[in-house]
């Protein structure tokens, strides 16, 4: 089942460079993921993620993006 959810990041000692961490994004698996970089140091994911369950897609979209943006401090979940 497809389960759609946005996640909202607060960026710590971002660099400035969107093109690559939309890079590291995709690479670790956040491609079901539309990103979103309009606020300096912001970062928003609204993703349409396929899982088992909405928690199991959930925790692993999270991981995703942890793996990719180790700075990355979840600030905000919203469910669509």
């Amino acid at each position: 089942m497809e389960y759609t959810f946005t996640l909202k990041y607060r960026l710590h000692d971002h660099d400035g460079d969107e093109e690559a961490l939309i890079d590291q994004l995709f690479e670790a698996g956040c491609d079901d993921a539309l990103p979103g970089i309009g606020q300096s140091g912001r970062l928003a994911l609204a993703f349409a993620r396929e899982a088992g369950s909405a928690t199991v897609a959930l925790e692993s979209a999270i991981a995703d993006v942890r793996e990719a943006v180790d700075n990355a401090e979840l600030v905000e979940v919203l469910s669509d």
